[in-house]
């Protein structure tokens, strides 16, 4: 049967799927209770504080946070009066943040107590209003108690910035708020890097998330009101801000969490014993450390964020068969460009498969060389009609005429640039991509996309040389790491007064100042001749197959520690 989209918003939807059940846990946050009641008034007393400070429809607010409470109620809170969330990553430059919220022309900018520092200066010399938001406002009191005595207050913060308690204190009960109706607006901006690396703003409208949230009601995952999630997903990724609605408009109670280390994970698995988790590679090898537990609750276990190998799928799978869960690892397929989701492999599976389309999604296989569609089993470009695609990314006319194209009847077409193939039955497998791209583990344990060529651009930048070309090596801690072969240019060769060690490490200083910390190569390796193809390109087959015996272990330098010796996590 076809399904039937509602023209409302993301609050509209969430509240009115939730209006009798008010005294529901909606939240689990350190073990606090949080009410569908106690949200929908919060999210309320948000907007008439947002509209309070001047935040009108159509609007642009920065956020970068994770799944706190008051961190929902602002993404909610802006969507309740029509504004535009501007979710970010707090592994941005301070460069890169001071050009988001200029090319936005955020009106507001709420940030977490947590990475504060990083900004702190920058902060300083904003001109639009700030918000600090902690990570223990509503955390019990023991509980927080405990956290302010581990976690000392920054030095840092500006006279200017106001705490959300500050904030909320601009909702007064005589104020009022104009409620946003068009389903069509754009509710949130989420940054993607895209195939290129270049930070590209995907525009998602109400429609679209909501869309997705249909699917989860009429598609292939089924969720009860009242079943229990592990969320540990931040509304800075697609799958997070989207998954976050979701399931807080299915009724289904997210245990959340936003202490991303892969053993605090793992414990608070075995601890809440949830129907559904989803999770990324960067949190199984810490998983597969330990003993079978009671998991017979866990019904969807499902994986994102790049491929497992074959053995931990078996290792997975026969730890929870072990743990009396009935679930096994299945993963999908998505792109921040349609929502994060565009299938699944669940009920039915096909092993290596990443599944079955959503309902109203069209895949079609196309000959990235002479444009034709391709039969079953031919490998070509994944391409999507759905209904969950975005608007357009922001202020990139030319990059959305890339990825978005218009068929002769109108329909409009993603191209995800992965290779795959569709069976018979329609079960999509994906062959590999036609640029470049791998996940890696970042500050925070966060999942991070690596692209190469865009290390490679920055790299070229340096005065000191003249051809890079990066390859990616896995890496038992941070899933993939890149190295940097480099040859030197000519002014850096003649000028030479220091060893070839000196160089590459002030080429990783260079790097560091110029790329995200989860970018930054582990190595850099200085070689007298950059391997071709026949083509003239970089031979990355040839890079690859050098000795690692060769690397010297000193050249290593891991951007993701400080000076100190402490790890720079959340």
């Amino acid at each position: 049967d076809e399904i039937q989209y509602p023209s409302k918003t993301l609050w509209q939807f969430l509240r009115d799927n939730n209006s009798d059940h008010l005294d529901e846990v909606c939240f689990l946050y350190f073990d606090k209770k949080i009410t569908y009641r106690h949200f929908f008034k919060n999210v309320e007393a948000t907007a008439k504080a947002l509209e309070s400070m001047g935040i009108r429809s159509g609007d642009i607010v920065t956020v970068m946070s994770m799944h706190t409470p008051e961190t929902i109620y602002i993404l909610y809170g802006l969507n309740c009066i029509g504004a535009i969330a501007n979710n970010i990553y707090p592994t941005i430059t301070a460069k890169e943040l001071s050009q988001t919220l200029d090319c936005t022309e955020s009106k507001a900018f709420f940030i977490l107590d947590a990475v504060f520092d990083k900004y702190a200066e920058l902060v300083s010399s904003l001109k639009i209003q700030t918000v600090l938001l902690k990570v223990d406002d509503s955390m019990p009191a023991p509980t927080r108690a405990i956290y302010r005595i581990k976690n000392k207050a920054s030095k840092n913060f500006a006279k200017k910035i106001d705490s959300y308690s500050d904030f909320i204190r601009l909702s007064t009960n005589d104020n009022t708020f104009m409620e946003a109706t068009d389903s069509k607006a754009p509710a949130a901006i989420i940054y993607t890097s895209g195939t290129t690396g270049e930070p590209k703003g995907v525009v998602l409208s109400n429609d679209s998330i909501n869309h997705l949230a249909l699917q989860h009601l009429n598609g292939l995952v089924k969720f009860s009101r009242g079943d229990t999630m592990l969320f540990i997903l931040p509304p800075f990724i697609g799958i997070g801000m989207t998954h976050l609605h979701i399931y807080a408009s299915l009724g289904v109670k997210l245990i959340l969490n936003i202490v991303l280390n892969p053993k605090e994970v793992t414990r608070q698995l075995f601890k809440y014993k949830p129907y559904a988790f989803i999770t990324g590679p960067a949190f199984i090898p810490e998983l597969l450390t330990h003993k079978p537990r009671d998991l017979r609750n866990l019904k969807y276990f499902i994986g994102g964020g790049g491929a497992l190998t074959e053995q931990q799928i078996e290792e997975v799978n026969h730890l929870l068969e072990k743990s009396h869960s009935s679930a096994f690892y299945c993963n999908g397929y998505g792109m921040t460009e349609a929502c994060s989701s565009l299938a699944v492999n669940v009920f039915p599976n096909k092993s290596e498969s990443v599944g079955l389309p959503w309902l109203d999604t069209v895949v079609k296989v196309v000959d990235p060389e002479s444009g034709t569609e391709c039969r079953y089993n031919e490998i070509g470009e994944l391409w999507f009609c759905t209904p969950l695609l975005m608007e357009e990314y922001w202020k990139n006319t030319k990059a959305t005429n890339e990825v978005i194209v218009t068929d002769e009847r109108g329909q409009k077409w993603l191209r995800t640039g992965d290779l795959g193939i569709v069976d018979s039955e329609g079960f999509i497998y994906i062959k590999g991509r036609i640029k470049r791209i791998y996940i890696t583990r970042g500050e925070g344990n966060l999942a991070c996309k690596l692209f190469p060529q865009h290390i490679e651009e920055v790299l070229l930048e340096s005065p000191n040389i003249k051809e890079c070309g990066c390859i990616v090596r896995a890496d038992e801690e941070r899933i993939n790491v890149v190295i940097a072969y480099v040859t030197l240019s000519e002014d850096c060769i003649k000028n030479q007064k220091t060893d070839k060690r000196e160089i590459e490490n002030k080429i990783l200083i260079y790097a560091r100042e110029e790329l995200p910390a989860y970018m930054v190569p582990v190595a850099v390796r200085i070689i007298d001749r950059m391997p071709m193809t026949p083509s003239g390109k970089v031979d990355y087959r040839k890079l690859e197959a050098m000795d690692p015996a060769e690397l010297n272990p000193l050249w290593v330098r891991d951007p993701l520690v400080r000076e100190d010796g402490q790890k720079r996590f959340l």
